[in-house]
């Protein structure tokens, strides 16, 4: 595939490439999820979410931007204020409910709106605190529930529900993208450092191999979502790409890292463990493939 970003797409991807550069010199703390006040200030005074419904950028700048703020260690909601609020004015913080009202939702305690993508439209309801609660999960997100999602104000959005579902699919493989670049990126540099019988352990060929094809997996994925914002492919098939990937690289990062990659000094499972938690968004791989082979066969 022969993609060249235009011009205003390099200029927004250069200005949040300098926002993670300034935001990977601080120090991480010790914890299973950091998330950045300082972040969010940096990408919503400068309008990056705008991306999206901004002439020039669209889909395509939305998602690779998604990509390259997902790489960062420090937690973030991106996919819905990068790919879907911006289309209908909504605030941030947005979390997405695509599997019903009542189940748990990334970001759902610090929203500031909630939106149900169901069958028969789109809905979406304003937030005011204690509408939400946060809830305890293994995943490297904060995750919450509606406490009485039925007394909400839903509203009907101008919205098909279908192609919401395709540019969250976009989104979510945009997302696992940047985790598993920065995770592999992350073990390359062990590997390169840990020494093992007198030589460092990135010199291995069996290693070098796993990570040569875990790099060929990821950027895979990568163009596979550029192609899918851009139409090109069908959102299934990026969304199962990327959550299909999950499982083979996140496995052999974590072989590479041993018990380091799962303590909270290392920021390995930050990564990995949201890729984890969006491998099952959506149905699975296995879902996506199906849709995509309906949308390729019965077309």
């Amino acid at each position: 595939m022969n993609f060249d970003f235009t011009d205003d797409q390099r200029h927004l991807l250069d200005a949040i490439e300098q926002i993670i550069a300034r935001h990977l010199a601080r120090p991480l703390a010790p914890t299973r999820i950091e998330c950045s006040a300082e972040l969010d200030r940096d990408l919503m005074q400068g309008g990056y979410f705008d991306a999206v419904v901004t002439d020039g950028l669209g889909p395509v700048a939305a998602a690779a931007m998604v990509m390259a703020l997902a790489r960062l260690p420090f937690c973030t909601e991106l996919s819905a204020s990068a790919l879907l609020a911006p289309r209908w004015g909504l605030p941030r913080v947005c979390a997405v409910l695509e599997g019903g009202r009542d189940l748990p939702a990334r970001f759902l305690a610090q929203a500031a709106c909630a939106v149900a993508i169901e069958a028969d439209g789109v809905f979406a309801a304003h937030l005011a605190p204690g509408d939400a609660r946060e809830i305890e999960s293994p995943w490297a997100y904060p995750m919450g529930v509606l406490a009485a999602p039925e007394t909400l104000d839903w509203q009907r959005l101008d919205a098909d529900p279908a192609a919401c579902l395709d540019l969250w699919r976009v989104a979510i493989a945009a997302e696992i993208t940047g985790c598993l670049s920065a995770s592999r990126a992350s073990v390359v540099e062990h590997v390169s450092d840990r020494r093992q019988f007198g030589r460092p352990l990135g010199s291995f060929q069996g290693v070098q191999h796993r990570l040569a094809h875990s790099a060929v997996t990821v950027e895979g994925v990568r163009w596979m979502t550029l192609a899918a914002a851009l139409g090109n492919v069908p959102a299934a098939m990026a969304a199962g790409q990327a959550q299909q990937a999950v499982r083979q690289v996140a496995y052999d990062l974590h072989q590479f890292m041993g018990a380091m990659g799962l303590t909270l000094e290392y920021p390995l499972h930050r990564w990995t463990y949201r890729a984890k938690r969006l491998q099952s968004e959506l149905g699975a791989c296995e879902r996506q493939f199906q849709l995509a082979a309906q949308q390729i066969w019965c077309a």
